[in-house]
Order: structure tokens, then sequence, then C-alpha cells
């Protein structure tokens, strides 16, 4: 198997966090509007599911989980689903194929729930 790909794509992702962190640390969403405001939330008064994801990544990067959920549920389920995915991989690498699918299926499970609630229940419950 051929690592070089993924080592870049670990070394983007570490990149891209860093870039994030370093960002959020000059930047707060909740004092200042850092991106225009959603099209979507605009023209119908519904949150798409990314609503909330700046405001998510802040809290999360700062340590804040639970108000991250409170932001957007779907952005701290990526971050579970990816460990999931991570663990899934490991398990599969070593020869435990029964607990990799029964992990890449918790992380499926727990990106769909999340997506749900972020598209559809919590602009029914606004």
């Amino acid at each position: 198997m051929r690592r070089g790909p993924l080592v870049l794509a670990a070394g983007s992702t570490v990149a891209c966090h860093v870039a994030a962190a370093l960002f959020f640390a000059a930047h707060d969403p909740y004092e200042t509007q850092i991106l225009p405001p959603c099209p979507v939330l605009q023209l119908t008064g519904w949150q798409c599911p990314g609503c909330g994801g700046t405001r998510a990544m802040y809290s999360l990067l700062h340590g804040d989980v639970v108000q991250a959920v409170a932001m957007n549920p779907l952005l701290p389920a990526l971050y579970l689903a990816g460990g999931l995915m991570i663990a899934s991989a490991i398990s599969a690498a070593r020869a435990r194929h029964r607990l990799g699918n029964r992990l890449a299926l918790a992380a499926l499970g727990v990106v769909v729930t999340a997506g749900l609630y972020a598209a559809v229940v919590r602009n029914l419950l606004a």
C-alpha cells in the first residue's frame, strides 16, 4: 500500500486545522460577523445544515463542546465520525474486520443522525 496520498491527506488536514485555530484566535464570530449571511437562511428563513458552523468551530477550538453542538451539531458529529473511521481503519488493518465494520457503521449513523437534525429538526424546533 502506498503511503504517499495518506500522508498528504493527513498533513493537509493538520495544516487546515492549524490555520483555523490561528484564524479563530484572532476573530471571534460571536463578537463580529466573519462570513456573509447564509443565503438559504436569508431567502427561506430555514437554517441550512451549515448554519452555525463557524461558531461551532470556534467553540470546538476553544474547548466548549456543548456550545459547539448547540450552534451546529453536524460539525462535532463529523469530528466524531472521523475518529470512528480512523478506529475502523486501524481495526481492519489488524484483521478485526467485524469491529472495523461496526465502527464504520457507527460513523455513518452519527453523520446521518446529526445531518437530519441539522437540516430538519432544528428548523422545526425554532
